[in-house]
């Protein structure tokens, strides 16, 4: 059986040369914008808009009863509370 060659290395001799490291500089994680954007137009409270804040909130009731009967009047009642809690929070 024949023998096997050595193989030699020779990358200690063809080395490039090293690169100077770099100066360790802090990096970012996260970027804070200065201005923040609202997912809500703001809108002053009149009594039109209440008006109509305190129907969509009456008929999402109406809707998640399945749009069946009910009390309309409970339905106003709880929607208008709703709207007053919602309003009472956005002004502190």
């Amino acid at each position: 059986m024949p023998k096997k060659q050595e193989i030699v290395k020779k990358t200690a001799a063809a080395a490039p040369p090293t690169r100077a490291a770099k100066p360790k500089t802090p990096r970012v994680k996260a970027a804070q914008h200065s201005k923040v954007v609202s997912a809500e137009p703001v809108i002053a409270p009149t009594i039109e808009n209440a008006h109509e804040v305190i129907a969509q909130i009456a008929y999402g009731f109406w809707e998640s009863r399945g749009c069946q009967g009910g009390g309309a009047i409970e339905d106003w009642v709880r929607a208008e509370h709703e709207y007053r809690q919602r309003t009472a929070a956005t002004r502190l």
